[in-house]
């Protein structure tokens, strides 16, 4: 069952209350390790989109600050702000670029396998929040798992599991096919064998000829070779089509996430704890 246990007796967040109200998030940029900078930074940007589009936290990137000072530079200089250091002029910048909660992270290539691990901080009460890690054979993989990195690195609920209906139906279908494949290949081996046993009631001559008796006309049994050339044709598309579509299903099946069960979510007036409960 899913229930909440409130720490001080503090609600939740609630996802449909506007930005003003949820607690902020920032989220620095990502520090390779024998990973490339651009693997890493595309790796942020999937993190920022994987918590904005949570609607949990007031999320705020690197990005997002670089341009809050270029904003507030542009006013000082269409003489917007006559004078940089007075509180009115530093206010709005000052405000917008504090965040409650500090989100951190390494990507990490080990071999043949990425690492991505996320860490956030309450940074007014100086302590972890929560962590998390997942390692992955390829990039494509890792970047599959990030929305649940993210919901686990910032103790936030678990976004919903990818559809598995696409792959099932695929291996099922392919299952389907491959079988089929096998039942027509084996009917028409076994009318190519009993064609065989009417022309060569007795096996081949030693002069490598045939003896049959009550023979139909040859054009008959043209028609008929021709029949089982296209049966033989048909078994063996079956056969490789449905191991095609088991084989697409295989590599489309999303991969297993392994979760806690119960998460500390922070809200805008403390924290929370959310998840399935026993």
């Amino acid at each position: 069952m899913l229930g909440a246990l409130p720490v001080g007796a503090q609600a939740p967040a609630d996802p449909a209350k506007p930005a003003a109200d949820r607690p902020r998030l920032f989220v620095n940029e990502l520090v390779p390790q024998s990973a490339t900078p651009q693997q890493a930074q595309a790796f942020t940007d999937a993190v920022v989109q994987a918590l904005s589009a949570r609607g949990v936290y007031e999320v705020l990137s690197t990005r997002d600050l670089q341009g809050l000072i270029g904003a507030e530079r542009q006013k000082q200089l269409l003489g917007l702000c006559t004078d940089p250091s007075s509180p009115q002029c530093t206010a709005d910048l000052s405000q917008a670029v504090t965040a409650r909660f500090l989100l951190t992270g390494q990507l990490a290539r080990l071999g043949r396998t990425y690492q991505l691990t996320l860490q956030t901080l309450d940074v007014e009460k100086s302590q972890p929040v929560a962590r998390s890690t997942r390692v992955a054979g390829s990039l494509e993989e890792l970047t599959a798992l990030v929305p649940y990195l993210a919901a686990e690195a910032t103790g936030s609920p678990l976004p919903p599991p990818p559809s598995k209906v696409l792959p099932i139906g695929l291996m099922a279908a392919g299952g389907g096919a491959f079988i089929a494949g096998g039942v027509v290949g084996l009917l028409s081996l076994s009318r190519a064998q009993a064609l065989n046993e009417e022309l060569c009631p007795g096996g081949a001559l030693p002069t490598q000829r045939c003896a049959g008796l009550n023979l139909k006309p040859r054009d008959f049994y043209v028609q008929k070779s021709r029949e089982l050339a296209g049966q033989q044709a048909l078994a063996v598309g079956l056969l490789a089509g449905g191991a095609a579509l088991a084989a697409l299903g295989v590599w489309l099946f999303p991969p297993e996430v392994r979760a806690a069960k119960v998460a500390v979510a922070p809200t805008s007036n403390g924290l929370m704890f959310s998840g399935e409960l026993p």
